[in-house]
């Protein structure tokens, strides 16, 4: 271990508080950006008095499927109000927080470093636990309170203007949906998705060899968000391996990407840039090519997300299940006409322009956010306590 590196297991403890008074409804689930999210969970008939609170300034992580989805779901509970969680989750607070800044912890959590010494530390079971003592053995630099709160503030200023930047995202394809649903209101005939798609396939139905900075990306699930592809904490793979899985897949501008397993409905338009033509993905991922003179991506986009609901429930029911390739391929949807699917791509194509440029401007302030976060390791290790 590192001088200035320190336990986890040295600052904070387990809580193990239940619902018992039934005090608390609020389900929340964790996401794998390593947010408190509502639970997608068939709660009918549970007892949820077994359930456990999670107060503000706690922590609760899913020690499952961290070998799947090479990532920790954890997070911090910063809202006054307490939640519930699943019995299965580990809830864990800071002995001194004046010590140990629970933002400060939250923001090591949040690197990609985290997430792979996570995933290499699972157990050989099928879903890839997490055990309470493995986390406890990571360590972290502890600088002094003082430079924990210089840090925490730095990283925040970024993290409020990436949220300005979602939320105008947010409301420009809440436009472009709302036009959707204008033009389209009106009966329409019945298509199965493969007409309207050149092909729709999925990815690699297997493993790659990483390779770090080879410039070509292992996509998956998790590199899926608000509407874009995140390349920074996505695998990179040796080009042989990238090769093979390329000719299934065949990345281009303008392709639809859809999360397909683990967290259903993730929706991407695949942009002109470099990475595009150097990416593949996992077979979590679905591929929609739109049919020339027959869809296009910003209606297809559209029309996926007007029928997402369908989609998760033809999954299963739930967003944590699985969408086979046959059902998307023959998952009937409302067709206009082409001249329609024409007119309603000039309509939203500026403003998806708007959602793609102000994306872009997101992407460069995540890069700040992520080397605000490399930073703690390298700049502020010298001032560990």
């Amino acid at each position: 271990m590192r001088s200035n590196y320190k336990r986890i297991g040295q600052f904070v403890r387990q809580v193990n508080n239940r619902n018992t008074g039934l005090s608390v409804v609020d389900l929340k689930g964790i996401s794998i950006n390593k947010q408190f999210m509502p639970s997608v969970a068939n709660i009918n008939g549970t007892d949820l008095s077994t359930y456990k609170l999670v107060g503000k300034n706690q922590f609760a992580y899913n020690p499952m499927h961290v070998g799947r989805d090479e990532v920790l779901p954890i997070s911090l509970l910063e809202a006054d109000e307490s939640v519930i969680v699943s019995p299965a989750y580990v809830v864990f607070e800071i002995v001194e927080p004046e010590l140990l800044l629970p933002e400060y912890l939250m923001m090591w959590f949040r690197r990609p470093e985290f997430d792979r010494n996570a995933w290499f530390t699972t157990d050989s079971s099928v879903r890839g636990g997490f055990n309470w003592d493995d986390f406890c053995d990571i360590t972290l630099p502890v600088p002094h309170p003082d430079k924990q709160r210089e840090i925490v503030r730095e990283y925040n200023t970024i993290v409020e203007r990436i949220k300005l930047k979602e939320q105008l995202i947010q409301k420009l394809e809440e436009t472009a949906e709302a036009l959707y649903r204008h033009l389209f209101s009106e009966e329409q005939q019945v298509k199965k998705l493969q007409e309207l798609c050149a092909l729709i396939t999925d990815g690699k139905h297997g493993d790659c060899k990483n390779q770090d900075n080879s410039g070509y990306y292992f996509l998956s699930v998790k590199d899926i968000c608000d509407g874009d592809v995140i390349y920074e904490n996505a695998r990179q793979i040796i080009k042989s391996d990238f090769d093979e899985t390329h000719r299934r897949t065949k990345f281009s501008a303008g392709d639809i990407l859809l999360s397909n397993s683990g967290t259903i409905g993730r929706i991407a338009i695949l942009k002109n840039t470099p990475e595009t033509t150097k990416s593949t993905c996992q077979k979590s991922v679905a591929i929609l090519k739109p049919l020339e003179n027959v869809s296009s991506s910003c209606f297809m986009y559209c029309l996926l997300k007007y029928n997402l609901s369908k989609l998760i429930e033809l999954a299963g029911g739930t967003s944590q299940s699985n969408l086979l390739l046959g059902d998307l391929k023959r998952f009937e949807v409302p067709y206009p006409s082409y001249q329609s699917v024409t007119y309603f791509e000039e309509l939203a194509s500026p403003v998806f322009a708007l959602v793609h440029s102000n994306q872009q401007q997101n992407k460069i302030l995540r890069k700040l956010k992520n080397i605000i976060l490399s930073r703690i390791s390298v700049q502020f290790v010298a001032t560990a306590t």
